[in-house]
């Protein structure tokens, strides 16, 4: 952010904080882990690979996500894993091209997923960059209503 758009930046929105929203389940892993090529905000693909999938009981309802490594910081972060997902509030109180999860890895392939934390994409914001677009099989019929809202101004 420049510093001429930081004296204009209204903020960021949260909904209000649910530990209903705080999960643990069971990475259930592909194994070998599947390379797919995600789509990006610039119109280039962010080269990835499928690491497993999870199943989670939230309030609203029950959904399957799968979980991603992205190749680009695979090496300097290969513990890392990155949870793409867009819910039935997309483009009306969350931002429309989906936000993103950085799940925890606890032990005996249990992760923790926190959607109180669930953040936007930099383009939301109108920042340039090559941010991941969410890939349909995260795309969710159930509302979120966690982490962050769509920022003032976006509207896709």
């Amino acid at each position: 952010m420049t510093p001429e758009q930081a004296k204009t930046f209204p903020g960021i929105k949260f909904f209000p904080y649910d530990p209903a929203f705080k999960v643990r389940t069971l990475l259930k892993p592909i194994v070998p882990p599947e390379a797919v090529s995600i789509a990006a905000s610039d119109g280039s693909v962010r080269p990835a690979h499928r690491v497993g999938r999870v199943e989670v009981d939230l309030p609203t309802g029950k959904a399957t996500l799968t979980v991603y490594q992205l190749d680009d910081i695979r090496d300097r972060y290969p513990d890392h894993l990155f949870l793409p997902f867009r819910d039935a509030l997309a483009g009306k109180e969350t931002y429309g091209s989906g936000r993103y999860l950085e799940p925890v890895r606890l032990a005996s392939g249990v992760v923790e997923l926190d959607f109180n934390r669930a953040y936007n994409p930099d383009c939301a914001f109108g920042l340039t960059g090559r941010c991941p677009i969410t890939p349909e099989e995260n795309w969710l019929s159930i509302p979120v209503p966690a982490g962050e809202k769509m920022p003032v101004g976006a509207g896709h």
